[in-house]
């Protein structure tokens, strides 16, 4: 909503008009003696005192908003002098009071303005770093002069924001003084003032007693903004509760606990001032009792523990495995000497490496090697190597088959000593794509068909046997024909 359009500050802000009534009647019951004020308190709701204590609520309630509505309209109306104050001084009582005391400036210097309407400065009203900031923005500033007719609404604006201020003190500290008959246990829990405040912001006692305690501790939070470093400015959970006496005392880390403990109490005496229990305040002070021990109780250290006491000795004996199968294991998964000297450095002279054309980069050796000065073939720890059962022999034992290669040396005598490869010296048969090596006396090589010289030998093995000599059984002579069919015989007198 935009105010800049609207003139007079009387046709947005109409509460005033209400206003002075109540503080008529404030003022009249100001001057009644204390007997007449303390007649008919067992019916407190339609006594006139406390009607006129809930109206003055009601009308503390709704001057808050009153008060931003008007500074709205002096924002929408100043901002064309000096715009950069609306950012510089958010608080709607301090913004009005600053624009009273500057006006139209002079802007290059701030110090020597006094208000028109209360003859203060600057100094008494903002802290010091932001009139800093005031004063250095105001030197620079582009804002325009506001014309006569203009700057003088923009007055009774802030003329009309300090009257509601006024009115809602006025009307506040009544409220307090008649707290302590209206409300006692309250009164005593959290004090005067803080129970005016919350009976304010609740809307009357009633309102309170509705209220959750949760709810209560956020009654009266400010958000305030400064520009300097300060990080404690804006602390959640700081409302009006935080100023009772209770809780002023308490640190900040044990502060909202204490909130909130004595915010479930607030709540429980508001109901029975609603009720009109325990008005000579008793049960209030047992509440208050029970949270200034319970509060105490937050504040103390945690207690001390002490040593922990070691544990009693075990004297069994260990439920570890061991064994030869144990040792076993655990050695094919040890170290090696081989790379424990690897992993060892001579000082100030040359690693070698190994690894070159891998693609995957170099590895150091250490002190692998370095007796000699080479590197020697590849060492095999037998308690690493990979272990095969005696049922798969593997390489090291007796087998044959495809894909085994047979070497054979020729003696001086022509006959052939076949030596396996990897099969301690046994000669095997040869089958499949099985090729020989055949070295001659003369260290010559050259390859043999291992197929035709097995043919060559089964072919002379048939022909010295004695009973394939002539060939297979396809050749059967006449001694071996089977005898001739016998003859029919003739029965005589047959036909």
């Amino acid at each position: 909503m935009n105010l800049g359009e609207i003139t007079d500050v009387r046709e947005v802000a109409t509460l005033m008009n209400s206003i002075s009534p109540v503080l008529k009647e404030i003022e009249s019951y100001d001057q009644i003696s204390e007997q007449e004020r303390q007649k008919d308190l067992q019916n407190y709701e339609n006594h006139p005192e406390y009607k006129l204590l809930n109206k003055g609520n009601a009308i503390v309630y709704k001057i808050g908003s009153e008060i931003r509505l008007v500074h709205k309209f002096i924002r929408d109306h100043y901002a064309s002098r000096f715009p950069e104050l609306e950012t510089l001084v958010q608080n709607p009582m301090q913004y009005a009071q600053a624009v009273a005391i500057i006006g139209n400036g002079p802007m290059e210097d701030l110090s020597p303005l006094r208000s028109a309407l209360n003859g203060r400065s600057l100094k008494q009203i903002l802290d010091g770093p932001t009139l800093m900031v005031v004063n250095v923005e105001a030197a620079t500033t582009k804002g325009q002069p506001l014309g006569d007719k203009e700057l003088e609404e923009v007055n009774r604006a802030c003329e009309m924001a300090l009257e509601l201020a006024c009115a809602q003190d006025i009307m506040t500290s009544f409220i307090e003084s008649r707290m302590t008959r209206f409300a006692p246990n309250l009164s005593i829990l959290v004090g005067s003032l803080t129970a005016a405040r919350l009976i304010s912001s609740s809307g009357g006692l009633a309102g309170l007693a509705k209220t959750p305690a949760c709810n209560v501790i956020n009654h009266g939070r400010s958000t305030k903004i400064t520009d300097g470093l300060s990080t404690n400015v804006n602390q959640r959970h700081l409302g009006y509760l935080s100023q009772s006496p209770v809780i002023m005392g308490v640190p900040l880390d044990v502060n909202l606990p204490a909130q909130r403990t004595v915010a479930g109490k607030a709540v429980l005496a508001a109901r029975v001032d609603s009720g009109r229990s325990f008005v000579d305040g008793s049960y209030g002070q047992k509440m208050l009792d029970h949270c200034e021990r319970h509060i105490e109780i937050l504040m103390n250290p945690n207690p001390n523990k002490g040593n922990r006491a070691l544990p009693v000795p075990d004297e069994k004996p260990s439920k570890r495995r061991g064994g030869k199968r144990i040792r076993k294991a655990k050695e094919a998964n040890m170290m090696t000497d081989i790379r424990k000297s690897q992993n060892k450095m001579a000082f100030g002279q040359e690693e070698k490496e190994v690894g070159y054309g891998t693609g995957e980069g170099t590895s150091g050796l250490g002190m692998y090697g370095a007796s000699d000065g080479r590197i020697r073939a590849q060492q095999v720890d037998k308690r690493t190597a990979a272990k095969l059962s005696k049922k798969n022999m593997g390489w090291n034992g007796p087998s044959g088959g495809a894909g085994n290669a047979t070497v054979t040396t020729d003696d001086p005598f022509g006959n052939g000593l076949p030596t396996g490869h990897g099969l301690k010296g046994q000669a095997t048969a040869g089958v499949g794509a099985a090729s020989s090596l055949n070295f001659s006396a003369s260290q010559s090589l050259k390859l043999v068909n291992p197929k035709a010289a097995e043919e060559a030998e089964r072919l002379r093995k048939t022909d010295e046997s004695q009973w394939f000599k002539r060939g297979a059984f396809t050749q059967v002579t006449s001694s071996m024909a089977p005898p001739p069919l016998a003859k029919k015989r003739k029965i005589e007198g047959g036909k």
